[in-house]
């Protein structure tokens, strides 16, 4: 494939929010690879956002699946919308058959994804499925580029995110209500996206109640989890304002946590937008795997207990009544992130 003849891509990453910050290397790479080429990335809606930020992405599009297009009329739906764009190449970057469906249903003549549930049968260019070893998801997602020549075992596997200034802007607003100061506050988010990943709610409060006492801390998360939050904020006699569940939308999260002293979180979202904007990040880790999903900056902790049946990834039933995310203790994470 000549390099120069590619001017359009269009790169389907229909996951979460961190498997889309975590492919921004796979961005960057294809970048360099395809200089004069426009990127473009179809993401769901929650992840639009951060998509718009990522410095390698020139459009973002959006791919409701569970909405309005879902089903194979959403996806036939979405194909002849992509058609007319006249894509050069496509990157599904999911093991899931849906990327390379609507691919091919573009007509878009190069299609790179992996082989996985008979995906194969419509892709030009086909990439295993297969992980060589244990390793992070960074590098991982960067091996479905090997079908193009790209070396991945070479490339710049940091993650990055540009705050958009109108996120600064709104985030200033926000600040004056939750009394949030200019720096040197914390951020905690114990919620993960199932149980097992979440930090006890005891461990939590205990955090919050020593650390209130000495500097600002917030807890941040989702609009459906500021039940368990406020929880956690009234066992801990941290105000209610303090709680900002649903408060930021995702740039105004990464403006925030650039701002932040330090985020101490469980393996979630909130984790890969830390290390994007250089929150120096403190990781409880318990179900899953820290060097699959770990933070990799200098100053950057991982806590966790392992024990024999972990990572579980949260499958089946939990005979060790969840040791380890609860082997961490409130005093570790004290003591890890210091005064």
């Amino acid at each position: 494939m000549d390099a120069d003849s590619i001017k359009k891509i269009l790169v389907i990453d229909l996951a979460f929010i961190g498997d889309v910050i975590l492919a921004t290397p796979t961005m960057r790479a294809l970048k360099a690879h395809f200089p004069k080429a426009r990127l473009t990335m179809l993401t769901v809606p929650l992840t639009a956002e951060v998509a718009e930020m990522n410095p390698y992405v020139d459009e973002v599009l959006v791919y409701d699946k569970r909405g309005k297009d879902e089903g194979f009329l959403g996806m036939w739906r979405m194909a002849r919308r992509l058609a007319p764009m006249g894509f050069d190449l496509c990157v599904s970057m999911n093991f899931a058959l849906r990327g390379a469906v609507v691919a091919w249903l573009a007509g878009i003549p190069h299609r790179l994804g992996y082989d996985a549930q008979h995906a194969s049968f419509f892709l030009t260019m086909v990439a295993s499925k297969e992980r060589e070893g244990i390793k992070h998801e960074t590098l991982n997602h960067l091996e479905v580029l090997r079908p193009l020549g790209i070396d991945d075992k070479k490339a710049d596997a940091s993650l990055t995110l540009d705050v958009p200034e109108r996120a600064v802007e709104t985030l200033e607003k926000k600040c004056a209500i939750h009394h949030i100061p200019d720096n040197d506050y914390l951020a905690l988010c114990p919620i993960g996206s199932y149980v097992r990943k979440n930090l006890p709610l005891a461990t939590a409060a205990h955090v919050v109640r020593h650390f209130s006492q000495r500097r600002a801390i917030f807890l941040i998360g989702s609009k459906s989890e500021a039940g368990q939050l406020e929880e956690i904020a009234s066992l801990a006699g941290l105000p209610k304002n303090n709680v900002l569940a649903g408060a930021l939308t995702l740039p105004e999260l990464a403006a925030f946590l650039k701002k932040a002293a330090c985020l101490v979180t469980v393996d979630t979202g909130p984790l890969h937008i830390a290390q994007a904007v250089g929150c120096r990040t403190v990781a409880v880790f318990g179900p899953t795997d820290p060097v699959v999903w770990g933070p990799r900056g200098k100053e950057d902790v991982v806590l966790y207990h392992q024990t024999e049946c972990s990572p579980c990834w949260g499958k089946g039933k939990c005979e060790k009544r969840m040791i380890c995310i609860e082997g961490t203790t409130a005093r570790d994470i004290i003591k890890t992130v210091g005064r």
